[in-house]
């Protein structure tokens, strides 16, 4: 599998499952929160550098959703961060098994959700 297909596949699955996880009123901004995650990680992903550019929106994220404490928006940007850091958990995955520095350090869920994309192990 290439790596742009295994890609594609994770953030089309993602946001698949934040539209079935999101679907009350009341979660609207976690559901934009989610979905501008899920956009973000596909535009750092694109080209070359997406290593490095991935890296920096988990950085940004990360500080954005501390900032954004006690804020009314703040449940949107802590989704963004939750989604943009589930991506690169995944993402990193790949990395380590291409003897590649992780951009975070993989997680068990994220390790099957790479196994479940690339066709190791069933949905």
């Amino acid at each position: 599998m290439l790596v742009v297909d295994f890609l594609n596949i994770l953030l089309d699955d993602t946001l698949e499952d934040i539209r079935q996880r999101y679907r009350r009123p009341a979660d609207a901004l976690a559901l934009q929160g989610a979905r501008r995650g899920i956009e973000d990680c596909r535009a750092a992903l694109a080209g070359d550098a997406m290593e490095r550019r991935l890296s920096r929106l988990v950085a940004e994220a990360r500080a954005t959703s501390a900032s954004a404490g006690g804020a009314p928006d703040e449940w949107f940007w802590v989704a963004r961060d939750m989604y943009v850091e589930w991506i690169a958990r995944v993402v990193s995955v790949m990395l380590v098994s291409q003897r590649r520095e992780a951009i975070l350090p993989p997680s068990r869920a994220a390790a099957l959700e790479a196994a479940r994309v690339i066709g190791v192990v069933g949905a």
